[in-house]
């Protein structure tokens, strides 16, 4: 049974949800509207059942036609998707592109057909669960945007380009002939497969595309597109060459990760709660959760979720890990013990094979239960967040997940995913610009990502970096205490055969061996945890918060805000690199049997 709320607050703030997009043609035919209907519903029905623990969000410009049709439809009680409205422009402005269509059989042209037209975009904007518009193309002036033309057109691409960017999954009611029109459907639908080319001409990384979900339409202008009319099928991006196997198990996977964090969080218990509320307290140290700006408290609440995931998941595998290792060494000893003493063989063997069945099973729940993934993931969903809500307090707009987990596209991409969900939920009025705000407010709101952010972390890395040279020296002396006691076995194992002394020995040579053993396990577990890797990457990190705080700190007092916004931004891609880094060292280590 779920409930409504995790550690106090709604937990519909903290889901990460599927955005769809629609996309397609204006003039769809009335005898088609119901097929369309029916299949546009049948899409939204059947993520519903796949991914059941993850809103949806459906996110259109309710322009006429195919916008409208899907908004309908995600809108009714059956289906019950969020309906995301974004406009290209100020709705008196857009209303005039709403003369020429006719809307439920209305003739074309006509004053009824106006009416009805915009009545029906009201309509569905009032259902709407969040509305906002789109700001200017660079270069344009309202002015220029009145009437048709091209300006008015570059503005239609600009909402072509939302859509793809922020949508995971993209409907296409379209009749399969590519315009070449800017800002038409054909080309949102390039943008959704072959991802929005960035600022940059020479990135090197390619952007990322997502599949289109392509119902052939026929149109009033094209009533016979060559083809199966009103057949659906799925378009890949070009990366999966055509295997649309491959594709169908990327993004099946992708989703279905985002699902598995929803589900958490609809089934959270107590004990998660609690650690939620940690992770809150964690961040903000002595400050009141009601004294944050406004705006700021699902940011917070997401982080604290995906914390307190990272934390139960961290001292799953940690635990997993010891017992690996610990099941192992007595395994190996029971047989050690088997072979060389003469009474109870078969007690020993069987507790050998006892512990050993033990430990692969453990190592088979490991993989099920992805304990060496689980804890990266949800650490680096985390980082991310901690860095969004500081960027976010700071007045930075810029999305967190441009600037992540580049190097680790195939394997966590459902964590940008969930940041584009949650974007697309926050409309861009909501993102509070540093400037926009006056002087004192300024200096305030940095002063707290100085002392809460920059330098708390600063402060918590160099303590990580001590921590961990610690367990690291520890480990070592203890495998380098093995082998000496190894050594000292040696020479009195050597002494009972020069004297020829059969008391005993097998105990030395049971000792000898199993010291070497825990010294070769304990260096496979110091491997694991990876601890000396750590500690040189803790140490930069120290060092880099160390010298961001100076700088904002010396900016701050200068009153040069905008250098401190700099500052802030370069701070947190920085962190995001590093918190990258650190995920692609885990996933080398994986869980694993050790060999003594």
């Amino acid at each position: 049974m779920t409930k409504s709320k995790i550690a106090g607050f709604d937990r519909e703030q903290v889901l990460a949800p599927l955005v769809i997009g629609i996309t397609g043609h204006r003039d769809i035919r009335e005898e088609d509207r119901q097929v369309l209907e029916h299949k546009v519903k049948e899409i939204f029905l059947q993520f519903r059942k796949d991914y059941s623990a993850t809103p949806l969000i459906l996110l259109s410009a309710l322009a006429e036609g195919a916008d409208r049709l899907a908004a309908k439809v995600a809108v009714s009680p059956e289906v019950g998707v969020r309906l995301v409205v974004l406009v290209p422009m100020p709705i008196d402005l857009y209303l005039l592109d709403f003369d020429s269509i006719s809307v439920l059989g209305t003739p074309l042209g006509t004053a009824a057909a106006n009416s009805s037209s915009r009545e029906e975009f009201r309509a569905l904007l009032d259902k709407a669960y969040t509305r906002f518009e789109l700001g200017l193309v660079d270069g344009e002036e309202w002015e220029t945007i009145a009437k048709p033309g091209p300006e008015r057109d570059r503005q239609y691409e600009l909402v072509g380009k939302y859509i793809a960017q922020q949508s995971q999954i993209l409907i296409a009611l379209w009749d399969g002939v590519d315009s070449n029109r800017v800002g038409g459907t054909a080309s949102v639908i390039h943008f959704q497969t072959g991802g929005v080319p960035g600022p940059d001409p020479c990135a090197l990384e390619a952007p990322e595309g997502f599949p289109v979900y392509h119902i052939l339409t026929p149109r009033l202008t094209n009533p016979y597109p060559q083809g199966e009319v009103l057949s659906l099928r799925t378009i890949y991006p070009k990366v999966f060459q055509g295997n649309q196997a491959h594709a169908h198990e990327y993004y099946g996977k992708m989703f279905g990760r985002l699902n598995e964090f929803n589900r958490y969080i609809t089934h959270a218990d107590r004990g998660l709660d609690n650690k939620v509320i940690e992770s809150k307290n964690y961040l903000l140290q002595n400050m009141r959760e009601d004294e944050l700006p406004a705006g700021m408290g699902s940011a917070l609440n997401r982080y604290a979720v995906a914390d307190a995931l990272a934390i139960r998941f961290q001292k799953r595998l940690f635990w997993a890990q010891v017992l690996l290792h610990v099941g192992t060494f007595s395994a190996f000893l029971c047989f050690l013990l088997f072979v060389d003493l003469k009474d109870y063989q078969l007690y020993f063997l069987a507790a050998s094979g006892i512990l050993s069945i033990g430990v692969g099973v453990l190592r088979i729940l490991s993989g099920k239960w992805a304990l060496d993934t689980q804890h990266e993931d949800y650490r680096a969903m985390a980082e991310g967040l901690r860095v969004k809500f500081f960027w976010k307090l700071a007045g930075i707009t810029e999305s967190v997940a441009d600037h992540y987990l580049g190097k680790q596209r195939s394997e966590l991409d459902w964590i940008r995913n969930g940041f584009r969900g949650w974007n697309v939920g926050e409309s861009p009025q909501n993102h509070e610009k540093l400037d926009s705000l006056d002087g004192e407010d300024q200096r305030n709101r940095l002063e707290f990502v100085r002392k809460y952010w920059i330098h708390h972390q600063q402060r918590y890395f160099h303590r990580a970096a001590k921590r961990n040279l610690k367990y690291h020296e520890l480990i070592e002396r203890l495998g380098n205490i093995c082998v000496g006691a190894v050594v000292v076995l040696g020479l009195v194992l050597l002494f009972l055969c020069v004297r020829n002394i059969e008391l005993h020995r097998g105990l030395a040579v049971i000792g000898l061996e199993a010291l070497l053993a825990a010294a070769a396990l304990l260096h496979h577990f110091n491997n694991r945890m990876a601890y000396a890797e750590y500690k040189k990457q803790y140490d930069r990190m120290d060092s880099l918060f160390a010298r961001g705080s100076d700088l904002l700190g010396k900016f701050l007092k200068s009153q040069d805000y905008k250098n401190a916004s700099r500052c802030v931004k370069k701070v947190g891609i920085e962190a995001l690199t590093e918190n990258g880094d650190w995920v692609f060292l885990r996933r080398e280590r994986p869980v694993e049997v050790p060999h003594p």
